[in-house]
């Protein structure tokens, strides 16, 4: 029986990075293929998109995909769905010329200067890159229904590079989009800077929020070693005031992130201060656990035995007090 495989990031997800716009924010297990996650340049307004052009490449690798050809830069993600010649009309959408799911990544702008960061180079590189004026393209999007909420009423708009809330139209964008009907937002922040913005839409029930920080320690000193910061104090304080907002409508709206840094933060003592601190002190509902890329990239995904016990224990503490738990990327492909 043919193999046919699917993605719905290929098919409708837009990431749009500082040069260029991509498929999506992942190749995670493919690095070195991440440049080929590629579908057309693009450095802001001056730039007319070519719409028609984009929805070409996407069919072409959707079609790929169907012939259970996947591109290398998606081999051995976990995104990827199979499916079987029997159902030929399942997900056939995926066809369809339109975006479901956008990236913002023009900006490479952070307040932090985390030793993990995947795009820590490009950051070196770019530090004077403020990003170009995005709303063109988010009104283009918006007004053509290349964004398409009938389409998808669960398409989400995601912060994903740099440090979203000190984006001087952060607050802007959020707006832009819910007045058009947008109503899933994803977060990704170091959390240093408390957003007025965020602790507003926590509290709207017709917003479904979700907000990621990475604190990665439970304690000032490692925190400093991992963020090259000496921020813990804030960025304890913006978790709070978050997970505040979030009790009462969505306390799961709020996930903590530990990323296990080998040689850095890797010890139970850590963990253990990091989740005493974010579960009885801070109000956090929902922790996540992950492994540092770099890392784990050079390691070829061999993963010691005493970090997926780390791993697992993060996993099992949560399991015994009630608190909502995942594992992320390089954790989540481990199968643990």
């Amino acid at each position: 029986m043919k193999k046919m495989y699917r993605c719905r990031y290929l098919a409708h997800g837009l990431y749009i990075h500082y040069d260029c716009f991509r498929h999506c924010h992942l190749s995670i297990h493919s690095p070195n293929e991440r440049n080929n996650n590629y579908i057309i340049p693009y450095k802001g307004p001056k730039d007319k998109v070519d719409w028609t052009k984009v929805f070409e490449i996407k069919n072409q690798l959707v079609e790929n995909m169907r012939n259970g050809d996947i591109p290398p830069f998606c081999k051995g993600c976990h995104w990827i769905e199979e499916f079987d010649e029997n159902s030929p009309e399942q997900f056939q959408s995926d066809f369809d010329n339109y975006i479901d799911m956008i990236w913002i990544g023009h900006s490479n702008e952070c307040n932090a200067n985390c030793i993990y960061c995947f795009s820590y180079q490009e950051i070196l590189e770019h530090r004077t890159i403020k990003g170009y004026d995005i709303f063109p393209l988010f009104k283009e999007l918006l007004d053509k229904k290349i964004y398409n909420l009938e389409k998808e009423p669960n398409a989400h708009v995601s912060f994903a590079m740099g440090e979203p809330t000190i984006l001087k139209n952060f607050d802007d964008i959020i707006n832009l989009f819910a007045k058009y009907g947008n109503r899933h937002f994803a977060l990704y922040t170091n959390g240093i800077k408390t957003s007025k913005m965020v602790l507003q839409v926590l509290k709207m029930e017709n917003i479904d929020i979700r907000i990621v920080i990475s604190l990665d320690a439970g304690s000032r000193e490692v925190f400093k070693k991992v963020k090259k910061v000496d921020k813990f104090k804030d960025t304890c304080k913006t978790i709070k005031e978050y997970a505040g907002a979030a009790k009462e409508s969505r306390p799961n709206a709020l996930g903590v992130k530990y990323i296990i840094i080998p040689n850095v933060n890797d010890t139970k003592e850590e963990i253990d201060k990091w989740y005493d601190l974010c579960t009885k002190e801070l109000g956090v509902k929902y922790l996540i656990a992950d492994i540092e890329e770099k890392w784990f990239v050079r390691q070829s995904g061999e993963v010691p035995e005493y970090v997926k016990d780390l791993l697992r224990y993060i996993r099992n503490r949560c399991e015994q007090d009630n608190i909502a738990f995942e594992f992320y990327d390089r954790a989540l492909v481990l199968n643990l």
